[in-house]
């Protein structure tokens, strides 16, 4: 392809698939401590386009490439680098945005992808399990045995943190839209998968746990779907919050100060700020042994678009064309 990068681009905030555009710049000069790296496979996450539509815009710069996570080759290196990470698949973190063919990130950060997890894999190892991992082992601190509420239960998220608690005995109460994924959610190890209608959330938790109360709850859709997620748990216990599918944000004086449950929400950014170098590595580490030994399962992608396609697989993500679990991709252009 030559010395050129191709990237999505962001020049104003909106609907993704009417703001994404695609330009092709020249290489850039590679700083000291850095690696360059042609992007094999990248995913479309929900939070790569929270800063596109403007949701984040008092911390979001102008123009953009968005894109959190990925996987590539190692093509360059800047000064500092050692030459043995050239030819090497990594996950190529907190640099540059990764819908675009060539990032530059920092080698230190730069994870280490094992020879038998493929790129489908790798490309979503970031986001989805690292949080989920963080949440249950430094976060919530669920004891053995103890009871952790969720909604969007069949969700990559729920999935991942049904897989992790089930490994902790940690028993997972989900919630969900559709009866037909719950055999499939119980077979990953969740205690039980309730369904329930947009309103009759409170009510079928309450019949479901009868009488039972959690440790912690774990809320991706806020508004009255997590309200009701905050009225099973322990008082003075944690719901964390991660996403906010409704559009409707939680009512945090109620939670807090009326149900006298602990509330937040949680942002990887933080984490990564708070950790070292070599802690952010060992959660890879650890992640991997467990997909390798088949702990945990990611799944697969639904559908894959070349990168200069990324319109089109905007516009068929937010028409839900591809609905029902998986992920849509974004491949080398």
């Amino acid at each position: 392809m030559g010395p050129v990068n191709i990237k999505a681009y962001v020049g104003a905030f909106g609907t993704p698939s009417e703001q994404v555009c695609i330009r092709e710049e020249a290489k850039k000069e590679l700083k000291a401590g850095d690696v360059e790296v042609r992007m094999r496979l990248t995913p479309v996450n929900p939070s790569d386009l929270i800063p596109i539509y403007g949701r984040y815009a008092h911390r979001v710069t102008l123009p953009l490439v968005p894109g959190y996570e990925g996987v590539g080759v190692v093509e360059r290196i800047g000064a500092g680098v050692g030459r043995a990470v050239i030819g090497k698949r990594v996950l190529p973190l907190r640099g540059g945005g990764t819908w675009q063919s060539l990032v530059h990130a920092p080698a230190a950060l730069a994870v280490p992808v094992p020879e038998n997890v493929s790129d489908e894999t790798a490309a979503q190892m970031y986001i989805n399990p690292v949080t989920a991992y963080v949440l249950l082992t430094e976060k919530l601190k669920i004891f053995s045995g103890g009871v952790l509420v969720i909604n969007a239960a069949n969700s990559v998220m729920g999935r991942l943190l049904i897989q992790l608690a089930s490994r902790m005995n940690i028993r997972v109460v989900g919630l969900v839209r559709r009866k037909a994924v719950i055999n499939e959610l119980m077979q990953l190890g969740a205690e039980k998968i309730i369904a329930a209608g947009e309103g009759e959330e409170e009510r079928r938790l309450t019949e479901g746990m009868q009488g039972e109360k959690a440790e912690a709850a774990v809320d991706m859709i806020g508004g009255e779907a997590g309200t009701a997620l905050a009225r099973t748990v322990k008082p003075d216990k944690t719901l964390l919050a991660l996403g906010l599918l409704s559009g409707k944000p939680l009512d945090w004086p109620y939670i807090t100060e009326t149900l006298g449950v602990k509330g937040a929400m949680f942002h990887l950014r933080h984490w990564n700020a708070s950790v070292s170098d070599a802690r952010f590595q060992q959660v890879f580490q650890t992640l991997f042994q467990m997909v390798e030994s088949g702990q945990i399962v990611v799944p697969h992608a639904r559908h894959t678009y070349p990168l200069v396609q990324v319109r089109q697989a905007l516009q068929d993500y937010e028409s839900e064309r591809f609905s029902g679990g998986g992920k849509i991709m974004l491949a080398r252009p």
